[in-house]
């Protein structure tokens, strides 16, 4: 204390700034100290500093001891607000009589080491550490100009740890700059420019008497140039806005080294070596954690500790405060913190202490935009998705792209949004998780309930937009489709074109589900069921069941409470589907019958062709083959009559497949070739290799094997290409069926192993039954009984969960061989009953032909039982 005295006797006031900060922030309560400080800081020029001190030295006492401040500090707090003369410095001493220390001149060598304190549990940062402590050191003489000034510009979001950085390395390097260190403090929270004021501080601090520094900026930089001239001195400048505020602020000198910090990148700074700082991973910050509370405490409730370090985000200042206000209350477990960061709209208001706020950080940011860049910013809280395309900043805006994308690039700058780009995706633009919380607050307190409103519906209209070109681009129109009144948007009047649809909607996928939820809460249901309806074109294809079932449950609540009937029907339909793709039969044939009614109801003939389609499907599951074929007959005149002709190539391959069963070849394959004719004409790749599968099947149906390989090839490619998972599991089993039947068993079993994996992957229920069971028949052909039993039993449950009648006749009939081949008679002739009395209820070509089988392997277990018996 005595030392530190006599250093401000002396005038040290430079000097002894960062060691006072320190000391306080060990001794908080000791008030000499704090006004030791602010009498440094007052007579280094940094007034408002000095009263800082004083706020926060009141609010400590008063949380922790609940007084005031004492009065010779309340005192001083007033000279320093009046700039009481007395506060002037002495020769003789602290508050002794007024009187002018001796006036520097520009001879005068002075020192400064203006550095802050370095906190005592920095965390990690080791690789930029080591880059920065090169890039500022001889070592790098090589790669920098030979009269350059080296300068190191670290970028990064607020509160991510820049100036913390900084300060530390600069403190590792003071001994290779050892005519001084210079720290300017450029980040002002009201916007104003600080750079003249941090210059005429340098000047102080190089030994510039106050009364001999210029008042012209350009001279006071002519001025610090010259008096840096022939040294070695760092220079750090934090918080700058831009690369204008900091040129006055450059040494001329090669020896000199400058460290600025910005949330900006400082691209327009020559020479510049960059440094980004990123967030902390969940290790760090959960160091960061264990540093300020303890390790005991993070490994005592890791759960928590992970949960807490997530809710910061990796920021280092999040950390900071909440490790600060755990670090206060002892008794707190963490997890009491964590409860109260899990509600989103005040996790902001929780991430605040003693002057630390996270808020104001993310504040000072958003309050240096242009008021178009602030607009966008808090528009974009509307999006809660995890990522968003670049084209929503137009319709959010409802400006021209080129402007929007210029408002959206500064805020990348300003480094309130983040970019991400995906293997093979475009770029696209996301929100660090807390300052999303704040650009929300915004919304709310800045847009009124029209704007947020009339908002939505563009960028709404956006998606459903985009979304309906995909489907028309990967249909070759707006085939087997329905949609509603609800108005899109198109940027600059004109969709980009997507060249890729399945690919834009992998993409927008999680944003589709986003959009119908949104447009469900803002009670736009006409928006919802056509966007739901339509983001099945990838649901359906990619087995997406969870995202088709969340989207079409929320539409239909949104239709039914609209009252919106043809809304209603057609996601009835769309659920119908889905649930007739799991094998859900029961609940699919309920949609279908409600949708039906409805549209029936309202004459819509497009979404009755629809229904009916998947309904006889339901049929033909269900082995009801007079149904399925009226249904069909049905559909196909609808589709022809509103002139859908993919949905007509649909129904045309479904009706090929009933004579397939039934063996009428011929009929089959000029129903195919139709279908094929319209699917190439359209350019539906994916009906195209639904109708070459069937076709391979019909190939296998007639043992020709070369040609059904041929077609099967063929759809490989195609469903690859567009990444049809479904379309793949059943060619990759037929593929196994082609294999199987040319008795190349080994090549056979691993395809259906693959058809097998996939299947259960996708959910395509039928297909895992299938080739359970073409597994089985190849083990009992290699004479693998035990497995082979084991794969027929398999499949048997999967089919009599599907209520398929004739496949679990089938899997009766193996299991009867099986089991006759063992010598168990009995429970052979079990199962051939049973497949007999459920064969016996199926009226198709299929089930007569295995009835008439089945009739002559029960003779000979009844002859093979009865010669048993009189043996015995």
């Amino acid at each position: 204390m005595d030392r530190v005295r006599l250093d401000l006797e002396l005038g040290r006031h430079e000097e002894v700034v960062g060691e006072l900060t320190a000391l306080v922030g060990e001794h908080s309560l000791r008030e000499r100290l704090h006004e030791y400080l602010m009498l440094a800081l007052y007579r280094s020029g940094r007034q408002a500093e000095a009263l800082e001190v004083c706020r926060r030295v009141r609010t400590t006492l008063v949380d922790e001891l609940g007084i005031e401040p004492g009065e010779r500090l309340q005192q001083l707090e007033r000279s320093i607000l009046n700039r009481d003369p007395a506060l002037d410095f002495k020769a003789a001493g602290v508050g002794s009589a007024v009187g002018k220390p001796a006036k520097a001149t520009e001879h005068h060598h002075v020192v400064p080491r203006r550095l802050p304190a370095s906190i005592g549990d920095f965390t990690g940062r080791d690789g930029q550490l080591a880059e920065i402590r090169w890039a500022l050191s001889d070592d790098a003489e090589s790669t920098v100009a030979r009269y350059g000034t080296r300068i190191v510009a670290i970028s990064g979001k607020g509160g991510v740890g820049k100036s913390t950085l900084a300060i530390r390395v600069a403190h590792e390097l003071r001994e290779l700059y050892p005519d001084g260190h210079l720290y300017g403090d450029l980040e002002a929270p009201n916007g104003e420019d600080r750079t003249g004021g941090v210059l005429a501080r340098f000047l102080r601090a190089l030994g510039v008497d106050g009364s001999a520094i210029p008042e012209d900026l350009e001279e006071q930089a002519d001025m610090y140039r010259s008096r840096l001239a022939g040294k070695r001195v760092l220079v750090v400048l934090d918080g700058a806005a831009d690369e204008d505020q900091i040129r006055p602020l450059l040494p001329a000198e090669s020896s000199c080294a400058v460290l600025v910090t910005s949330r900006a990148r400082l691209s327009g700074l020559p020479g510049a070596h960059h440094v980004q700082v990123d967030v902390f991973d969940v290790e760090l910050s959960l160091e960061m954690l264990g540093k300020i509370v303890g390790r005991d405490r993070v490994n005592a409730e890791q759960e928590a500790a992970v949960e807490l370090a997530n809710f910061c985000g990796g920021l280092p200042l999040a950390m900071r405060i909440a490790g600060a206000r755990l670090a206060s209350r002892p008794h707190w477990r963490l997890d009491i913190l964590v409860t109260r960061l899990r509600g989103t709209a005040h996790r902001l208001d929780e991430l605040r202490y003693r002057g630390l706020e996270l808020r104001s950080s993310i504040g000072l940011t958003y309050r240096a935009l242009p008021a178009m860049a602030q607009r966008l910013f808090r528009l974009f809280a509307l999006i809660t998705t995890q990522d968003f395309p670049e084209w929503t900043a137009t319709a959010l805006l409802d400006i021209n792209p080129y402007d929007a994308a210029e408002v959206l690039e500064s805020l990348v700058e300003a480094q309130l949004l983040d970019t991400v780009r995906y293997p093979g995706e475009q770029l696209r633009f996301r929100f660090h998780d807390l300052i999303r919380v704040y650009a929300t607050e915004r919304l709310f307190a800045d847009e009124s309930e029209a704007s947020r409103q009339s908002t939505v519906q563009r960028l709404l209209g956006g998606w459903l937009a985009y979304a309906e070109q995909a489907h028309r681009k990967e249909y070759g129109g707006d085939y087997t489709i329905l949609h509603g009144l609800a108005p899109r948007w198109h940027p600059g009047g004109d969709v980009v074109e997507i060249n890729d649809p399945m690919a834009w909607l992998e993409v927008e996928r999680r944003s589709l589900v986003f959009a119908v939820h949104l447009a469900a809460e803002s009670g736009l249901d006409e928006t919802c069921w056509d966007l739901a309806l339509t983001s099945v074109t990838l649901f359906e294809v990619k087995g997406y069941f969870d995202d088709w079932r969340e989207t079409a449950e929320l539409a239909l609540a949104a239709t039914e409470r609209a009252g919106n009937r043809r809304g209603q029907a057609a996601t009835l339909y769309s659920l119908g589907t889905m649930r007739m793709h799991q094998t859900r039969l029961a609940e699919a044939e309920q949609c279908f019958e409600s949708a039906l009614t409805l549209f029936g109801e309202d004459g819509d003939e497009h979404g009755r062709a629809l229904v009916l389609r998947n309904a006889a499907t339901v049929d033909r599951l269900r082995n009801r083959v007079g149904a399925m074929i009226e249904k069909y007959s049905e559909a196909l005149a609808g589709m022809r009559a509103v002139g859908d002709q993919v949905g007509e190539a649909h129904v045309l391959q479904s009706l090929a497949k009933v004579w397939i069963d039934e063996g009428d070849v011929d009929r089959a394959r000029e129903l195919l070739e139709s279908a094929l004719a319209v699917c190439q004409r359209v350019k539906y790749m994916r009906g195209e290799a639904q109708v070459l599968n069937r076709f391979a099947e019909l190939y296998i149906d007639t043992n020709q094997v070369e040609q059904a390989h041929q077609s099967l090839n063929k759809v490989l490619l195609i469903v690859r290409n567009i990444g049809d998972r479904i379309g793949e599991a059943y060619a990759l089993y037929r593929l196994g069926v082609v294999r199987q039947r040319t008795g190349r068993l080994d090549n056979a079993e691993t395809t259906m192993q693959h058809a097998l994996l996939l299947s259960r992957r996708v959910g395509e229920r039928l297909v895992e039954g299938q080739a359970l069971y073409s597994l089985g028949e190849i083990a009992l052909a290699k004479g693998l009984e035990s497995a082979g039993a084991e794969y027929v039993v398999e499949a048997r449950g999967v089919f009599d969960e599907l209520g398929a009648t004739v496949w679990y006749a089938k899997a009766l009939i193996l299991l009867s061989d099986v089991y006759q081949g063992r010598g168990e008679l009995d429970r052979a002739r079990r199962d051939v009953d049973e497949a007999i009395g459920l064969l016996n209820t199926v009226d198709s070509m299929e089930a007569a032909r295995l009835r008439v089988r089945l009739e002559t392997a029960r003779s000979v277990l009844s002859s093979s039982g009865r010669g048993g018996e009189q043996h015995c």
